[in-house]
């Protein structure tokens, strides 16, 4: 027969001690699930340069130079970027790209993506030009790191018309 523990010599107020070590290791495993996973901030995406390579049957092709930027400590293997931009809010380009570089810790990576637009756009781009104004620009879209869902991003700006230089020719003085 078992014996009481007030026959072994505890009191029942005392737990016995290998509960403690089982009750600390239970505790501690239970604080490393709870931190999760490490925060991840996402990757920052941004137009850097919106170049007219040609003109053909009311189209114009444009290369979209984008700069991703990695504000994390790690580094992040970007799979595909997806895009779509408007200046002077009439859609200018979309586009999806499977060729991006891992992202640095706090690096940045570009990516150059070809495109083409409706003359339209690039009548009204050329309009800001001439009036040495910047352009409105809107980018949204999403950037797929592997392993995570798609990731959405959106910015809107001005690009400066000395960014457009290459693309047009030089501009009036």
């Amino acid at each position: 027969m078992w014996a009481t523990p007030e026959e072994r010599g505890i009191l029942a107020t005392e737990r016995p001690r290998r509960i403690l070590p089982i009750a600390a290791l239970t505790a501690s495993l239970l604080a490393a699930c709870a931190s999760g996973p490490p925060t991840i901030a996402y990757p920052e995406v941004t137009l850097e340069s919106v170049r007219v390579t040609r003109i053909v049957d009311s189209k114009a092709e444009v290369s979209v130079g984008l700069r991703l930027y990695n504000p994390n400590a790690m580094s992040l293997p970007v799979k595909s970027l997806d895009y779509e931009i408007t200046l002077e809010n009439r859609p200018a380009a979309s586009g999806h790209t499977v060729r991006v570089d891992t992202l640095p810790p706090g690096g940045e990576g570009k990516v150059n993506i070809a495109g083409r637009v409706d003359i339209g756009v690039v009548a009204t781009a050329m309009m800001a030009l001439g009036s040495q104004l910047p352009v409105a620009y809107r980018l949204t879209g999403t950037v797929t790191v592997q392993g995570w869902a798609p990731i959405p991003f959106s910015r809107e700006g001005k690009i400066a018309v000395s960014k457009f230089d290459a693309a047009f020719g030089s501009r009036p003085r």
